[in-house]
């Protein structure tokens, strides 16, 4: 397992700090990853707050994360 160590990346222009066991390359995709899809769902609505937005993404990244689990159990 690698150290903690410290992250800094931006969420819609606000600068969140992070600490991690995840390498430098891994944490970017993360927020480059979560900033294009709030952009996407921000030109799909454009009058979707940014914390509805924010809302959005995370219960489509859990909804995938339990549809992964599903599938790797079914694979066991």
């Amino acid at each position: 397992m690698a150290a903690m160590q410290r992250f800094q990346g931006k969420i819609l222009g606000k600068t969140y700090t992070l600490t991690t066991n995840e390498n430098q390359a891994h944490m970017e995709a993360v927020f480059n990853l979560a900033n294009q899809q709030l952009n996407d769902l921000k030109k799909q609505n454009p009058k979707l707050s940014a914390s509805d937005a924010l809302v959005l993404v995370a219960i489509n990244a859990l909804s995938d994360q339990i549809n992964m689990k599903k599938t790797a159990e079914e694979h066991v």
